[in-house]
């Protein structure tokens, strides 16, 4: 599996294009981005048709249907990225505290509860590496 090389600016802008939802020309796309030249605009949305984010369509530039493999495995809302495995390890931890506050088990059991929910919480920590080398244009 390859990573896509994308930088903050294209995480950025694809956020930002998502969240807009609609088709943008290259001059809209700078008035949304809040760049000063359209040159600029141009280069981050051919960088990110490259990458497959985007498409180029007769009424200009939307975003693609679905994400690519490297980013899947995130969940994106309002504009802000978080790991999927965030919401199993949040669950899971929810399900045993609550479990641990009303049966009161014996300290064994806790213990072992906790060793099961562990790797959930070990994959957010490595997802959310991943997405700060991802955000920083690292992977290779």
């Amino acid at each position: 599996m390859r990573a896509i090389p994308i930088g903050r600016e294209e995480l950025e802008a694809y956020l930002k294009l998502r969240k807009h939802g609609e088709p943008v020309s290259i001059r809209g796309f700078q008035r949304l981005m809040g760049y000063n030249s359209p040159g600029k605009a141009e280069r981050v949305l051919k960088k990110l048709e490259k990458i497959g984010l985007v498409e180029k369509t007769s009424s200009g530039y939307i975003v693609g249907r679905d994400l690519p493999p490297e980013l899947s495995s995130y969940i994106i809302v309002k504009g802000y990225v978080f790991p999927r495995s965030l919401v199993y390890a949040t669950y899971s931890s929810v399900v045993v505290t609550t479990y641990v506050l009303l049966a009161r088990p014996p300290e064994p059991l806790i213990l072992l509860l906790l060793l099961i929910i562990a790797p959930y919480w070990m994959g957010v920590v490595r997802e959310f590496n991943t997405l700060k080398k991802l955000r920083k244009g690292l992977m290779q």
